[in-house]
């Protein structure tokens, strides 16, 4: 067990880095993507909960990806971590103000609000994260996560909005892949 209340900040952060699984961003291209072509190919037919499952499923993905590779095991190191506990508190805002859509969604009666709410409020994850890892890409990642959804939502012809806006989450994780910090880097 580290001792964390001991521990500078600057190692507390690279302890953070260390235990992170280059998965996630993977996970989130994966999921994003296949909503933006069940978006395109098939918009009428597809449950209204799709945006909830592409803002959730980059986990168990990543874990299956983790799992593939042989590096689970970074998912049980570094609990502990304070800069950890803040990562998954902020999941739990993310939670807690996602019915705010629902209700945005029911009294608008526009169903591309839900793509672009859930792409938007998915992407806060990656603040603490970018901050806990000493790492910029996550806030720049995140603005332009939601730069490209507001842009897709606003000049985005109708028939493929939603499709264009899940598009955008899914290039700004080309983005995360390319640009965040490795947990390598940390070790």
């Amino acid at each position: 067990m580290t001792d964390y209340a001991n521990m500078a900040l600057a190692k507390a952060r690279q302890d953070y880095l260390a235990n992170t699984t280059t998965a996630m961003p993977i996970g989130g291209l994966i999921a994003w993507s296949a909503l933006a072509l069940g978006l395109f190919l098939i918009p009428d037919r597809l449950p209204y909960w799709a945006p909830f499952v592409a803002a959730a499923i980059p986990v168990p993905i990543a874990l299956l990806i983790d799992k593939l590779r042989g590096t689970i095991h970074t998912w049980k190191q570094g609990n502990d971590n304070p800069i950890t506990q803040l990562f998954m508190r902020s999941i739990w805002v993310v939670t807690l103000l996602t019915p705010l859509l629902i209700i945005a969604v029911q009294q608008s009666g526009d169903a591309d609000l839900l793509v672009l709410g859930m792409g938007i409020l998915a992407g806060v994850v990656w603040v603490p994260h970018g901050w806990g890892a000493d790492d910029p890409a996550g806030l720049h990642h995140f603005v332009l996560r939601a730069a490209l959804c507001y842009a897709a939502y606003l000049f985005a012809p109708e028939p493929v909005r939603g499709a264009l806006i899940a598009a955008a989450v899914a290039v700004s994780y080309v983005y995360a892949i390319w640009a965040m910090k490795k947990p390598c880097s940390a070790r």
